[in-house]
């Protein structure tokens, strides 16, 4: 099966809008991917207002290789049954397929549950990325103090193969999703500390010893997402 697979922004602004296409090409358990992405509408704002947002004066992407298994068996069946229309009234982003499958079966259009399809081939790019050396994988540390006495929380997971561990344990790679969905409900653009100080739930993102206190940054839902978290660590201790 060969899937061809256009996405563009529609609502961003230079320098954060953008475009991709993928071509994946489904045989012997594995898939041949080439991707390339292509930043847009760039000369109509400053090189130095590009920098400022931490990004450079060239970041398109090309890249072509393989994935294996996993990835062939989570996409394959929901890729050759996915649903696609002619045309859609209200779109935030455009994601269109075309399918073409080893019984000549074909379907092409826009994708139906775009969101859910958008966020599925962001995983995608993100094993990409991670195999080709461009980021690396996840890596994060909760520290949970309480009265005094500290536990310690070390999750790791890769994109590109799909597993993930808490402290050398392995956890479902979806319970992890859902558990790092809590984790990241903090605010991020506040001033890390270096140290961990008092009882609350610290967040060190990238285990590179920078702290978040998520009792204090996230929001008025914190106390009940922080014991969702805690009881999902629990079983890791």
């Amino acid at each position: 099966m060969i899937v061809r697979i256009s996405y563009q922004t529609l609502l961003l602004p230079p320098p954060f809008a953008f475009a991709y296409t993928m071509e994946l090409d489904f045989k012997n358990e594995q898939i041949e991917i080439k991707y390339d992405l292509e930043f847009l509408n760039r000369d109509e704002i400053s090189l130095e207002e590009i920098e400022a947002e931490g990004y450079s004066e060239n970041d398109d992407y090309s890249w072509q290789g393989t994935l294996g298994k996993v990835w062939y068996d989570d996409l394959y069946n929901d890729i050759h049954q996915i649903e696609l229309e002619e045309e859609t009234e209200e779109i935030n982003v455009y994601l269109h397929m075309e399918v073409q499958s080893n019984d000549n079966f074909e379907n092409e259009g826009l994708v139906v549950l775009a969101e859910d399809w958008d966020y599925r081939l962001q995983e995608l790019i993100q094993a990409i990325y991670e195999k080709d050396g461009i980021e690396a994988p996840l890596s994060l540390t909760c520290i949970n103090v309480k009265n005094g006495n500290k536990e310690t929380f070390h999750l790791k997971g890769t994109f590109e193969h799909k597993t993930a561990t808490i402290n050398d344990q392995p956890i479902d790679w979806e319970q992890m999703h859902e558990l790092v969905a809590d984790i990241y409900a903090i605010d991020l653009e506040s001033e890390p500390v270096s140290k961990v100080k008092g009882d609350a739930l610290w967040i060190d993102p990238a285990s590179d010893g920078a702290y978040f206190n998520f009792d204090e940054l996230a929001g008025p839902k914190a106390v009940k997402i922080k014991e969702r978290i805690l009881n999902k660590l629990a079983s890791f201790k």
